[in-house]
């Protein structure tokens, strides 16, 4: 194999892992729009916090912290208890602290659940700008695969 065809199969990996890489970030974003977009017509109830705090959680490159709010709120004379904050994955890291600070031990919340399962609840409607990071990763690979194959040409 000449130096050209080893040149070219090395971009072609390369090229396929990123699409597949891209694959999965798109297909990261638009469940996450799906979900922001089901959440903006669930029903809203009061609710009150039963623990705010910063959780650390450790990982190969270092520990983050992240923001655990639990509450409780009632449907139908129903109780149930949720954690979650919004939809999308969950975000840690410098915010963190201003999430559990919103949400204070014993604060009377609006918690916002899906009418259709109720054990399904957030506190607030709009997923962090997560997507936006997601999305300017696809743009970067693509790049990246553009640059690779000029590069070869």
């Amino acid at each position: 194999m000449d130096i050209n065809n080893e040149m070219l199969l090395t971009v072609g990996i390369i090229g396929c892992v990123f699409g597949i890489l891209n694959v999965i970030f798109l297909a990261i974003i638009f469940a996450t729009r799906r979900k922001m977009a089901a959440v903006q017509s669930w029903s809203p109830t009061m609710g009150m916090v039963l623990a705010s705090y910063l959780e650390r959680r450790s990982s190969s490159d270092g520990s983050t912290n992240y923001p655990v709010v639990q509450y409780s709120y009632q449907v139908g004379g129903q109780s149930y208890q949720g954690a979650k904050i919004a939809p999308g994955m969950e975000v840690g890291g410098t915010g963190a602290g201003k999430v559990v600070n919103r949400y204070p031990e014993g604060a009377q919340v609006m918690v916002f659940y899906d009418p259709n399962n109720p054990s399904d609840a957030v506190l607030e409607k709009n997923a962090p700008a997560q997507w936006l990071m997601w999305l300017l990763l696809v743009v970067f690979d693509v790049m990246l695969c553009g640059m690779a194959i000029a590069f070869v040409f």
